[in-house]
């Protein structure tokens, strides 16, 4: 595969596409962020899936949905990610809801629990950069989410939070 046909998502080791915040500095942000102005760049893909984890343990945590309620569902988790503006959120929810094995309305997303972050995380990648070349259409192999999520404070068998 060429490097420049690689989604951006990908070659940035931001595989959310998580925006640059004037002022904001993640852990495993790259020095150089003058590639692209507009997504934030890591040193490496665990350090973007620990950031994508990170923004969804805030959304569950400090943010609410449109109705004003706790985001819990995948269509809220995915209406904050991904506002309507840039994206069919209807597609992305159903597709997320999907690889979760839930309805897109299901209120059951807790995101502290390792086999449900791990699904959301995959099913963003997988929605923001296409299919990767890894069996299942994936873009990391399982110790490299692994880790992003160990990073991220989410660990099998272990529930933190709340």
């Amino acid at each position: 595969m060429r490097f420049d046909s690689t989604p951006r998502g990908i070659r940035n080791f931001n595989p959310g596409n998580i925006d640059r915040v004037p002022g904001v500095r993640w852990q495993g942000q790259a020095d150089d962020q003058t590639s692209d102005p507009r997504f934030v760049i890591f040193s490496g893909p665990r350090w973007g899936i620990r950031a994508l984890a990170r923004v969804l343990i805030t959304y569950q945590d400090k943010r609410r949905a449109a109705d004003g309620s706790r985001i819990d569902s995948v269509r809220e988790f995915i209406e904050r990610w991904a506002p309507a503006v840039e994206n069919d959120t209807n597609a992305y929810a159903k597709a997320a809801a999907s690889a979760l094995g839930i309805g897109s309305d299901d209120e059951s997303v807790d995101v502290y629990r390792y086999d449900t972050m791990r699904a959301l995380v995959l099913a963003i990648i997988r929605h923001e950069n296409g299919l990767g070349p890894l069996p299942g259409g994936q873009w990391y192999g399982e110790p490299i989410i692994a880790d992003g999520l160990a990073l991220a404070g989410i660990v099998p068998g272990v529930r933190h939070g709340r």
